[in-house]
């Protein structure tokens, strides 16, 4: 398995304002579909920006292949209950259809094999 994680925005990282400013704007527009919905993000890593979908969402799923990164998203969110977490591999979620109003996948892209045929 290969590890992202010296690739990865990792909570708790010192970032530029630059980052936190694309990071914010993601996010935001993300949100916008997210009232009363269930939402899941694929290769969420630390879960950066999984607390600001749930302040419109129903509820919150975030997945990652990384478990240190999803650790750290766990400790981070644990009060939340809106939000949880699952270890999977992006390119096998093992979902029903219809499981998730909203998909969300951020920066990560790129790291799957045949995006296009998920």
């Amino acid at each position: 398995m290969e590890d992202y994680t010296i690739v990865t925005e990792v909570s708790h990282q010192k970032v530029t304002g630059e980052q936190i400013q694309r990071m914010y704007t993601r996010y935001r527009f993300a949100s916008d579909f997210c009232q009363n919905k269930d939402v899941l993000e694929v290769a969420c890593g630390s879960g950066q920006g999984l607390g600001f979908l749930a302040l419109k969402a129903k509820r919150v799923v975030g997945i990652d292949i990384n478990q240190k990164l999803l650790t750290l998203a766990e400790k981070h969110y644990q009060k939340n209950s809106k939000i949880e977490f699952f270890k999977a591999d992006a390119h096998d979620l093992g979902l029903k259809d219809n499981s998730f109003d909203v998909i969300v996948l951020y920066e990560a892209i790129y790291y799957l094999a045949d995006a296009e045929n998920l």
